[in-house]
């Protein structure tokens, strides 16, 4: 199809799916040449990228030539197929309509074109099945121009097998242009398949721009019919966008719509578009026509694919099958019926069938509201319409059907039916003579009957046959589907092929092979430009010269042995001409080489000898090799049956039969004579465990002796005889000896034959470590008497040996400790006399064990020396007491009592052989602290904290009480005594019972001169201040000045009644004290 809008985002999908539950291959094809293959079964569909250059043209020349466009899709089994492409706001599905879309004769279904845009256009495609196809495009009208600029009354051109032929005309270049394309037609003389339609357009009287791909597989006017049932797309009735395009085949084609009405009359290659009011509601929306023609005529829906946004943008287009009750009874299945790549779009299902026939979905029955309808006109079918349908489905029918879908979305719109396209039987002739040949109707027939020249033929009764078996002729085929009918197909007329020729070359993968081609049965010259590829090669590529008809054909890269084949036709100048086809068979052999390696002995100078014939590098036949010391290829090897040199690399340059060559390198490796040193090993070994066996691994040991062990075969013997006879009196791998014995070591080259070396080994059995002694017996102190010490067995290392090589191991058991096995930590606790073993290890003689075992002694403590407190003027004696054998005091005193001051001290005391360290503390006595002193009165109450209780009380230091009352004080200051119960110094404090003075006589007689508060000296922040009775200040005290005289300003005061107020801060308790009152001042006048 040609695309005169833009492709961007183009993106184009095959669908393939089958009801056959066994998986089996589809291959499809382009240009004869395998695309891909892929598996399909029942509910495992497949999507199949399809590049855009296989189907859509681009460009202009791409266009009224031969091309390599079009697909060829072919199964083991019954499928569907169909190709949907989508792009930005556009999109289209093409439903293939298999052996049912090929035929000879076709009128172009393309849509009358209502706008006038460079990017609207009418479209043919036309695609050969065999070559030398003759096609002719007419009945157009001659008005139009092509968009290679051509105005012609016809178009003719030539394609073989798998090519294609595109032709378009643009809706711009005139009003001819528009609609002169409808209904062109198109006779082959050979079968072609033909995909019509438009890339893009506009099609209504009411809108002019908005467009979209319209585009269908046509079939060919023996698969046509008379009567047709159209449901109804996604579109409303009043856009115009809801049609059917119809075409007659046939002159004097009389079509009536809905059983009824005016008829319109067609002649061949004339179009009529259907008025969107003749579909009829049969209610709920749904709404059908029937068609009915006198002759076979091409019926096209057009429809809105879109149920939203602008239907215009969205229209799709899609042939209907003819009625027939040679329509399938089922679907099954369609894949992905809602997607076109990664898109979703909103899907309808239109199913047409017969009249009484129960219909299921995907197993399940169909709503009512979904149908089944009646169809105006036509009483034998009903439709049903399913909106929004997804993923696989599959449809029965009781009786005869065919379905189809309407989809869309926005601006997107698409449609195609699915199935009925084989209700006409006919003969489809598939295949070439290269390839095999099969005459066919279709496979969805009840029975099978095929005649040649009016004579049934036997066993024939399949879908197909091979023509070639049965001859040329006139064959014809009856075909039965039950509750139908049966029809005898017409005659389709069969000559036979030709002989083909089979020659078969066998070339190197470095070469080509040219092939100048000549007949085998003509005289004719051959016409060099008609030689022709018919059949690609698959793992090479042949060409042809079209000046000389030499065919090369050149092997693709490869790493095995292939065979290939082609076909090529020739054709000769003479009329008629005489033409023939090839087959050639290409078998590539491809040089294997791969590289080797070679070992030798070495000499004396380290190099080794070898046959580098022997060297499997290659498996082909017939190679020839040289030999080289350097990639370059330059320095041959001349005697390579006996090369001497060192460890390297050797390149063989291999050449095989058909001259290709490949470079194969052979590793060289020198293998030094068996070198043995048993000096190198020291067979004194050590007894580990003390079982009196030692046990030696050879394998072990031979490293050590043998430079390169593993590349030669190294075995022990106990006798010299054995090992000068390699004999198998070997020692086995592990050996055990329990005395002095001598080994005899042979060494061979595990590869090749190199002289054997000899050895010896004396096995003596080591010393152990030298002990001081085996036996230990000691103990430990409880020296805390808690029943247990805490004890390092390292500590008694010195007791059995003082080597400080040696390391220990401390274990429970003697057993363990001679094993070397369940270790204990060194740090122990012994609570009890206990048994340990030690284990000896060093590098300077095997391991020793010894027994240690230690008991536990307990000294006593003193029960008399007790802590003391004391005044601190004082001494304390001290004294342990007796039952000891030892003494010894912090202050060094031996004796068993001391006399000390305060402090800390212990004293060591011997007993049992143990030392206990046992502490006293003296002490002294805490002296008591007077809080307060309470004054009430006359009565003083002391209040004491501290000290050791309980208290005595004094006023005089003598004598005391236990009372801390005292009562009846005269006034004026005393001091407190109190003592504790342990009798040291007392502690003394002041106090006051204060003289309230109220009457002075300041005359200088003596006796009541001054007001004196000196007794006040012991309180803190004294304040006294005395005033007239008006309130004036006549005396303030200040500093420790607590005397007054009476006098004011030097002068005396007149007698009367003044007042005071005395305060101070008791340092005890921190509380502030006042007193207040009246004071007489009786002077003389």
């Amino acid at each position: 199809m040609s695309a005169k809008a833009g492709t961007g985002g183009l993106e184009g999908y095959l669908y393939l799916s089958t009801d056959v539950a066994t998986p089996f291959p589809v291959q499809i094809f382009n240009n004869n040449t395998l695309y891909t293959t892929v598996q399909v079964s029942k509910n495992n569909p497949a999507q199949v990228i399809i590049p855009n250059s296989f189907l859509i043209a681009s460009s202009q020349n791409q266009l009224f030539v031969p091309n390599n466009m079009g697909l060829n899709v072919k199964g083991s089994k019954k499928f569907f197929a169909n190709y949907r492409f989508a792009m930005p706001n556009h999109a289209e599905i093409l439903t293939s309509k298999g052996a049912a879309g090929l035929g000879t004769t076709f009128f172009a279904g393309v849509a009358p074109i209502s706008g006038s845009e460079d990017h609207m256009n009418a479209t043919i495609g036309v695609t050969a099945t065999e070559d030398n196809t003759v096609v002719t495009i007419s009945g157009y009208n001659p008005n139009i121009t092509f968009s290679d600029g051509i105005s012609s009354p016809t178009r003719t051109f030539t394609l073989n097998k798998g090519k294609s032929y595109i032709l378009d005309v643009v809706s711009s270049w005139s009003n001819a242009n528009k609609i002169g394309l409808v209904g062109a037609k198109i006779v082959a003389t050979k079968a072609i398949s033909v995909t019509n339609g438009n890339f893009n357009a506009a099609y209504t009287s009411q809108n002019l721009t908005n467009n979209d791909i319209l585009m269908d597989q046509a079939v060919p006017v023996d698969r046509l019919g008379k009567d047709f049932v159209v449901v109804k797309g996604n579109g409303t009735v009043t856009s115009q966008m809801e049609t059917a395009l119809i075409i007659a085949t046939e002159n004097n084609t009389q079509i009536t719509f809905n059983g009824s009405g005016a008829t319109t009359t067609l002649n061949e290659g004339q179009y009529y578009l259907v008025p969107s009011g003749i579909y009829q509601n049969q209610g709920n929306g749904h709404y059908n026509m029937s068609i009915s023609a006198t002759k076979n005529v091409y019926v096209y829906q057009l429809l809105s694919g879109a149920t939203n946004g602008n239907e215009y943008a969205s229209g799709g287009m899609n042939f209907i099958p003819p009625l027939s009750c040679f329509m399938p009874n089922k679907i099954d299945e369609i894949g992905f019926i809602n997607r076109i790549g990664g898109q979703t779009f909103a899907t309808r299902l239109n199913i047409i069938t017969q009249t009484g026939a129960t219909v299921t979905l995907n197993g399940n029955n169909i709503a009512a509201a979904n149908g089944p309808y009646p169809v105006t006109g036509n009483p034998n079918w009903v439709s049903y319409s399913i909106q929004n349908v997804t993923g696989n489905v599959t449809l029965n029918s009781t009786k005869a059907m065919t379905a189809g879908i309407a989809a869309g979305s926005g601006a997107v719109g698409y449609g195609g039916y699915f199935a009925g396209f084989s209700s006409v039987p006919a003969i489809t002739k598939t295949g070439d003579c290269y390839a095999g040949i099969l005459l066919q109707v279709d496979n969805n027939y009840d029975s099978y009957q095929w005649y040649l020249n009016g004579v049934a033929i036997s066993g024939a009764t399949t879908f197909s046959i091979n023509p070639e078996l049965y001859g040329a002729g006139a064959y014809t085929c009856s075909v039965t589907k039950n509750n139908c009918e049966t029809k005898l197909t017409s005659v389709y007329n069969y000559t036979v092929c030709p002989p083909i020729s089979t020659t078969t070359y066998t070339i190197g993968s470095c070469n080509t092979k040219v092939i100048s081609p000549v007949f085998t049965s003509s005289a004719q010259t051959i016409v060099p430009s008609l030689t022709a590829i018919i059949s690609q090669p698959t793992n090479g590529t042949a060409t042809v010269n079209p000046s000389t008809g030499q065919i090369t054909y050149t092997p693709n890269a490869t790493t095995v042995n292939t065979t290939d084949q082609f076909i090529y036709y020739i054709q000769g100048s003479g009329n008629p001409f005489a033409f023939e086809y090839f087959k050639i068979i290409i078998n590539t052999d491809v040089l294997q080489v791969n590289n080797a390696s070679l070992t030798a002995c070495s000499n004396i100078t380290g190099n080794g000898t070898y046959d580098l014939t022997t060297a499997n590098i290659s498996s082909n036949t017939g190679n020839t090799v040289t030999y080289y010391t350097n990639q370059n290829l330059t320095g041959q090897i001349a005697t390579p049956a006996t090369y001497t040199g060192p460890a390297g690399i050797i390149y063989a340059n291999v050449t095989s039969a058909y001259g290709c060559t490949k470079t194969a390198q052979i590793t060289l490796s020198v293998n030094a004579s068996p070198n043995i040193n048993t000096a190198n090993y020291n067979a004194v070994l050590c007894d580990d465990n003390f079982d009196g066996i030692i046990n030696v691994n050879f394998n072990n040991v031979s490293p050590q002796i043998v430079t390169n062990s593993g590349n030669f075969t190294i075995r022990y013997y106990l006798n010299q005889t054995d090992s000068n006879a390699g004999n198998n009196n070997t020692l086995l791998v592990n050996w055990t000896y329990t005395t002095n014995t001598t080994v005899y070591v042979r060494v061979d080259g595990s590869s090749i034959i190199c002289p054997s070396s000899f050895g010896q080994l004396d096995f003596k059995i080591a010393n152990k470590i030298t002990l001081l002694t085996s036996n230990v017996t000691t103990d430990v102190c409880d020296n805390d008497l808690n029943g247990s010490e805490n004890i390092n067995l390292n500590d008694y290392k010195n007791q059995f040996t003082t080597d400080p090589s040696v390391t220990l191991t401390f274990h429970s058991a003697l057993a363990d400790a001679q094993s070397g096995n369940n270790t204990i930590a060194a740090n122990q606790i012994i609570t009890a006399p206990a048994t340990f073993y030690i284990r000896f290890i060093s590098g300077n003689g095997c391991p020793n064990t010894a027994t240690l075992k230690i008991s536990l002694r307990s000294p006593k403590k003193s029960d008399v020396l007790k802590d003391q407190v004391i005044c601190s003027s004082n001494k304390a004696l001290l004294n342990a007491g007796d039952g000891f054998t030892s003494y010894l005091w912090s202050t060094g005193a031996t004796t068993s009592s001391i006399t000390v001051g305060t402090g800390t001290y212990y004293v060591d005391l011997g007993f049992n052989g143990c030392i206990y360290r046992q502490t006293v503390t003296v002490t002294a006595a805490q002296a008591p602290t007077i809080t307060s002193i309470v004054v009430t009165g006359t009565s003083a109450t002391i209040n004491v904290t501290g000290g050791t209780a309980p208290y005595q009380y004094s006023l005089n230091g003598s004598d005391y009480q236990s009372s801390n009352v005292f009562t009846g004080l005269s006034r004026g200051p005393h001091k407190a005594y109190v003592i504790g119960k342990d009798g040291c110094q007392p502690v003394i404090k002041d106090f006051l019972i204060l003289n309230l003075i109220n009457t002075i006589t300041p005359n200088g007689d003596g006796r009541n001169d001054v007001l004196d508060y000196s007794d006040l000296k012991i309180k803190d922040q004294v304040s006294i201040e005395v005033v007239d009775r008006y309130g004036a200040a006549v005396y303030k005290s200040s500093g420790k000045n607590y005397k007054w005289d009476g006098k004011s300003g030097g002068r005396n005061l007149s007698t009367g009644t003044y007042w005071y107020i005395i305060k101070w801060i008791e340092p005890d308790t921190k509380l502030p004290v006042s007193h207040s009152g009246w004071l007489l001042i009786k002077n003389r006048e």
